[in-house]
């Protein structure tokens, strides 16, 4: 049974699978790409063919050589009909009649296309690719340092292909070219830079003509005008950053405003870092003010409430204390034991009438033949509910004194209820006692009450931590 199911399986898998064919990708243009599937699929057809000693079919062979037919005399019409300088056509059907040749070549089923495979040899095609290549290139009249830098890819990539003429040389020639040219453009760039005072761009402009015309040595002074423009921007903008600083620690009031100064001279000595650890006394000056800036909080009182404030007003400016003269905020917050009743509802009764199918018994027909009739019956009977409620009840207040203030009460409740039912009378068979809902056990419910207790009370901390950061 098992080996029945796996074959069976087998089935269903294969039928899902859907070959890939050729002219999928012929469709969309792709012909290499479609001369790949062909060779694939014919590769994996002879080796099954050669297992099994069976000789080709003739009509895979007639669509090999149809098909080989058809994209042959294609790609020779594209060249043929090409515009002079429509070399990227030519490239791309010298590079379909090149895969017909590598793909589908020296292979059990060559012999069947050799009329269309030895019309070209592989160094011929290579040829023609280079030579298209070269001229491609030939006809790109260089003004900028990329018309060289085009050229030199061309050049190259026809050299892939075959070395054609000089072909190599004018790659390596324009390469130069580019390198020359590029970094004249850079250097140029540069000055321009220093003349509008953009020193950070006169300095990345000086590194690139540096860094582009390596292959060839340095160029001019470019490294040392880029080191010196490098710091030049650095120091003015460190400075500039020193002093508005400065400006707000003269007339700060607010710790907010000490922490922005603080943030000022931190970027002055990032900024400044390549030259030294520091810009002047910037780092000190960071350290100090950002400790200045900091908002120190003292939460005492219930444990539950006072992790959760702490959460709540947690920032990178934020310090919690250990005692309250060393806070300019101290929250006192308490929460109630609680209370906790449990009660029932009074009872439900609801009278309840159904008329069931009991059974069945014969009667005569009209034609006086026996047949069964179902049979019913009333029933009447009552339904009763009862529910029994747990109730908890919690309060919290907070108090505050120092940067913030806040005093407010607080008040949750939260209930769980389970609902029992039965019947009594005639009740049919299907009914029977059962229960809805769950009752939270004490701690339980204690605990979701504290949780909407907090719920209550986070929106005002929130608040205070976006005040607080004005501050």
């Amino acid at each position: 049974m098992r080996k029945i199911l796996l074959a069976f399986l087998c089935l269903i898998l294969a039928s899902c699978v859907v070959s890939v064919k050729p002219e999928d990708k012929f469709k969309s243009g792709d012909y290499i790409g479609g001369v790949k599937i062909l060779a694939n699929n014919f590769n994996a057809k002879s080796q099954k063919l050669q297992q099994k000693n069976k000789p080709w079919k003739d009509k895979d062979i007639l669509y090999l050589q149809a098909t080989v037919a058809e994209l042959t005399v294609m790609a020779q019409k594209n060249i043929q009909q090409a515009a002079p300088t429509d070399y990227e056509k030519r490239i791309k059907n010298y590079q379909l009649l090149l895969a017909l040749k590598t793909e589908l070549g020296d292979k059990s089923y060559s012999p069947y296309i050799e009329k269309y495979l030895s019309l070209y040899t592989i160094n011929g095609i290579k040829e023609s690719l280079a030579k298209q290549f070269y001229q491609q290139a030939n006809e790109i009249v260089p003004a900028y340092s990329d018309d060289y830098l085009r050229k030199a890819k061309l050049y190259r990539q026809g050299y892939e292909y075959f070395n054609y003429q000089d072909i190599l040389k004018r790659a390596e020639d324009n390469q130069k070219m580019y390198y020359k040219t590029a970094a004249q453009e850079f250097y140029a760039e540069a000055q321009d830079g220093v003349r509008e005072r953009n020193y950070k761009q006169a300095a990345a402009n000086f590194r690139k003509a540096h860094e582009v015309y390596l292959p060839l040595g340095n160029y001019k002074d470019s490294a040392k005008q880029a080191d010196i423009y490098e710091k030049k921007w650095r120091t003015i903008e460190a400075e500039k950053h020193y002093q508005q600083a400065q400006t707000i620690i003269r007339r700060a009031k607010r710790l907010s405003e000490y922490r922005e100064a603080a943030t000022l001279y931190r970027a002055a000595s990032e900024v400044y870092s390549p030259y030294g650890n520091t810009y002047k006394n910037s780092t000190k000056l960071a350290s100090m003010y950002a400790q200045k800036g900091q908002i120190q909080i003292f939460v005492r009182g219930n444990s539950y409430l006072a992790d959760n404030i702490r959460s709540a007003l947690q920032k990178n400016y934020v310090n919690f204390v250990d005692n309250a003269s060393a806070a300019n905020l101290v929250i006192d917050v308490s929460m109630s034991r609680g209370q906790f009743q449990q009660y029932k509802e009074n009872i439900e009764t609801q009278n309840l009438h159904e008329n069931l199918r009991v059974g069945s018994k014969q009667v005569a027909d009209e034609h006086g033949n026996m047949v069964n009739q179902d049979v019913y019956k009333d029933f009447y009977f009552k339904k009763y509910s009862v529910k029994t409620v747990n109730e908890a009840e919690m309060m919290a207040e907070v108090h505050t004194r120092g940067l913030y203030a806040l005093n407010r009460n607080y008040r949750a409740k939260t209930t769980s209820s389970q609902t029992y039912y039965w019947f009594d009378g005639n009740v049919p068979k299907k009914y029977t006692a059962y229960t809805e809902g769950k009752l939270l056990a004490r701690e339980e419910q204690f605990n979701q009450t504290r949780q909407k207790l907090w719920s209550q009370m986070s929106g005002d901390f929130y608040e205070m931590n976006r005040i607080l950061a004005t501050q």
